[in-house]
């Protein structure tokens, strides 16, 4: 492993810099060694290709692709398929880089579970042609003494989607970086992510979307929970570039605090360089409410009980976007009581 200072997750265009939020500072260690992945699932109709890449594909996160060289995998689509399933080890801190390709009217469906003790960094590319559809899902459960860096690009052409789940479930440093260009008309993106930072875990998002073409459509919804001590910060870019008439864009954001000195920042970020687009975005924070905890209290379920409770009910509805039901499975086991350490209600 090399030690780093690098740039990661830079806002588009800076803003007031005195809560230092227009990036963030990476000093650590970037992994030299490949995660050689577990590919659990893939049908017939997907081509699985080496050391192929997609280098029109932007990043979000700043420096970190030119510190990439680990071998890839591609995987292709023509038509459509059932999910496909990758298992990334990063035991001993490795790094992967995994590139996705919808060709013409083809849906591509991916599910990535990320796993291991030590720094893990994943990098994926995304093509989508005409009227493709990628599903992508990442569940991120890497152990709670690592750093952990996804960096996840995207393109879309004419009347293709890109749906995003991303799941943030371990990690003690985490960056998550996600770039999408809707370069064709009527292309289109949703991201359903959801987080649970614990006690002095820290989470570094940075969503950025661009609406380059005409009449295209994003959707930004970010849900999770703050436990004592933590700190995340979200930047949600919704870029409104000359020339996307009758584009449409929306981030929301709901954050559940559980404890006590948690530290939550969330950047909101319109660019607007056309007249006839709609951006819109929101965000509300809270705590859970007494009423709810004596209610449940009455029952005999205790307040951290409840809090598990009211958790995983936020972190459900975002694990319902997972297409693959194995997946699926998968994440509702590691946020069950048994995975935190705690006993069931």
């Amino acid at each position: 492993m090399t030690t780093e200072n690098i740039i990661l997750n830079p806002l588009p265009v800076r803003t007031w810099n005195s809560l230092k939020m227009n990036e963030a500072n990476y000093q650590g260690e970037i992994p030299a060694d490949s995660c050689t992945p577990e590919i659990t699932k893939l049908p017939k109709a997907l081509k699985l290709i080496h050391n192929e890449t997609l280098d029109n594909v932007k990043s979000a996160a700043g420096e970190l692709s030119i510190l990439l060289t680990s071998d890839s995998i591609l995987i292709e689509s023509v038509s459509e398929a059932s999910p496909a399933v990758i298992n990334y080890d990063f035991t001993g801190g490795k790094q992967a880089r995994l590139f996705l390709h919808a060709k013409e009217s083809a849906t591509l469906p991916v599910s990535v579970v990320m796993t291991g003790e030590g720094t893990a960094v994943l990098e994926i590319k995304i093509q989508a042609d005409k009227g493709s559809t990628v599903d992508l899902s990442v569940i991120q459960s890497v152990g709670t003494d690592s750093d952990v860096i996804t960096d996840i690009g995207c393109t879309c052409e004419e009347n293709a989607s890109f749906n995003l789940t991303k799941l943030e479930l371990g990690g003690m440093n985490e960056y998550v970086a996600v770039s999408v260009d809707l370069a064709g008309e009527h292309s289109a993106f949703s991201a359903n992510s959801g987080y649970r930072v614990k006690t002095n875990q820290s989470l570094d998002m940075n969503y950025v979307v661009r609406h380059t073409g005409m009449k295209t459509e994003s959707n930004i919804f970010a849900s999770g929970i703050l436990e004592n001590d933590s700190t995340k910060i979200f930047r949600g870019t919704i870029d409104l570039v000359k020339g996307c008439a009758g584009a449409k864009g929306t981030e929301n954001e709901d954050i559940l605090l559980l404890g006590d000195n948690q530290v939550n920042q969330t950047i909101p970020l319109i660019l607007c360089d056309e007249e006839d687009v709609e951006g819109n975005h929101g965000a509300s924070i809270g705590r859970l409410d007494d009423n709810i905890i004596f209610y449940l209290g009455s029952r005999g379920i205790s307040s951290e009980a409840a809090e598990d409770i009211i958790a995983h009910a936020k972190l459900d509805a975002i694990i319902s976007h997972i297409p693959d039901e194995d997946t699926k499975t998968l994440a509702h086991s590691l946020i069950s009581p048994e995975a935190d350490g705690g006993e069931d209600a």
